[in-house]
C-alpha cells in the first residue's frame, strides 16, 4: 500500500482527541450529570452502597441492584434525596444469567439510558483449601468470576449498539498477592483481572472501555464489631488475618473506608479516565505496589 494515500490524521485518530475538554478543570470533568449508571450489590453497608453514591453526588441517574429489594429500594430512597438524582431499585439474583440481563434492561428503561455498569458481585467461601467442599469452591468461583462475567455480557446487549459506555469490574488486590484462606477468591480475582484486560482488548475499539478496581481491605460497621469483639473461632481467626495484613502488609497501616475505594471508581466512570483501557488500579494502601 502506497502509505501516500493515507488519510494519517485519520489513522492517527486525530477527529477522535477530546480537545473540549482541554480549558476544562478536573472537577468539570467528573460532572456526570445526564449519564445513567446501574450498579449491583448496591443494597448493604459497602462497596456497591458507596458507589452509587459516590456517583450520585457526580450526577449519575443509578439502578441499585440487589438480592433484597428492601435493602435497594431503601438505599434507592436514601441517593435520591440526599443527591437529587433518579435512583430506581431492582430486585435480581446476580447468579441467575436471565434475572441480571432482565435487571439490566430495566434499568435501563426506568432510566432512559445506559452509559455505566458497576460490575460488584460478591459470594465467597474462606478457610483452609483442603477443607473446603465442592460446594464452597463452587459458590465462590460463581460469586467471585462467573457473576462478574453475567453482568458485563447484560452490559454489553445494550452498550455494543449505541457504541459508547463503560464497564467497571469490582475485583481485589487479592487477585494479585497470597493470602492465607483465601485460595480460591485469590485465584477468581486474579481471574476478574485478566477478564478485564482481554474484555477491554475485544471492545474498546467498538467503543466500549472496560476497567477494574482492586479493592484491598474495607472497614464496614459490621466488620468494627467483630474485629474489636469476635464472638466465635471463625470471627477471632478473620481478625487475626485482618491484623497480619494491615501490620505487616498494607503499607499505609490501615484499612480503608469503601467511600475511599469508590472514590477511584468514579473517576474511572468519568470523561477524566476516557484515555485508560483495560487496567485495573489497585486500592490498598500498598498492599501489592507493582
Amino acid at each position: 500500500m502506497d502509505t501516500q494515500d493515507q488519510d494519517w490524521a485519520q489513522v492517527l485518530g486525530f477527529d477522535r482527541l477530546p480537545y473540549h475538554t482541554v480549558d476544562k478543570r478536573v472537577a468539570d470533568l467528573l460532572d456526570m450529570r445526564g449519564k445513567k449508571a446501574a450498579v449491583t450489590g448496591a443494597g448493604g453497608d459497602g462497596l456497591g452502597h458507596a458507589i452509587a453514591n459516590r456517583l450520585a453526588g457526580c450526577g449519575v441517574d443509578v439502578a441499585l441492584i440487589g438480592r433484597t429489594f428492601e435493602k435497594v429500594e431503601r438505599r434507592a430512597a436514601e441517593i435520591e434525596k440526599r443527591w437529587g438524582v433518579t435512583a430506581v431499585p431492582i430486585k435480581a439474583d446476580m447468579s441467575d444469567w436471565d434475572q441480571v440481563h432482565r435487571a439490566v434492561r430495566e434499568g435501563r428503561d426506568a432510566l432512559g439510558g445506559f452509559d455505566i455498569m458497576i460490575n460488584n458481585p460478591v459470594m465467597a467461601s474462606a478457610g483452609a483449601f483442603d477443607q473446603h467442599s465442592k460446594e464452597e469452591i463452587d459458590l465462590t468461583v460463581l460469586g467471585s468470576l462467573t457473576m462478574m462475567m453475567y453482568g458485563a455480557h447484560a452490559a454489553l446487549e445494550h452498550l455494543l449498539p449505541q457504541g459508547s459506555g463503560k464497564i467497571i469490574n469490582i475485583g481485589a488486590v487479592a487477585g494479585r498477592v497470597q493470602q492465607p484462606g483465601l485460595t480460591v477468591y485469590s485465584a477468581c480475582k486474579a481471574g476478574v483481572i485478566g477478564f478485564t484486560r482481554n474484555l477491554a482488548y475485544e471492545y474498546a475499539r467498538r467503543g466500549v472501555n472496560v476497567m477494574a478496581v482492586g479493592p484491598g481491605i474495607m472497614l464496614k460497621e459490621d466488620m468494627k464489631r467483630y474485629l474489636v469483639e469476635p464472638r466465635n473461632d471463625a470471627e477471632r481467626a478473620g481478625r487475626e488475618s485482618i491484623a497480619e495484613s494491615i501490620t505487616q502488609r498494607v503499607q499505609l497501616g490501615r484499612a480503608a473506608l469503601p467511600e475511599e475505594v469508590a472514590n477511584v471508581v468514579a473517576f474511572l466512570a468519568s470523561e477524566a479516565a476516557d484515555y485508560m483501557c483495560g487496567q485495573t488500579i489497585d486500592v490498598a494502601g500498598g498492599q501489592w505496589m507493582g
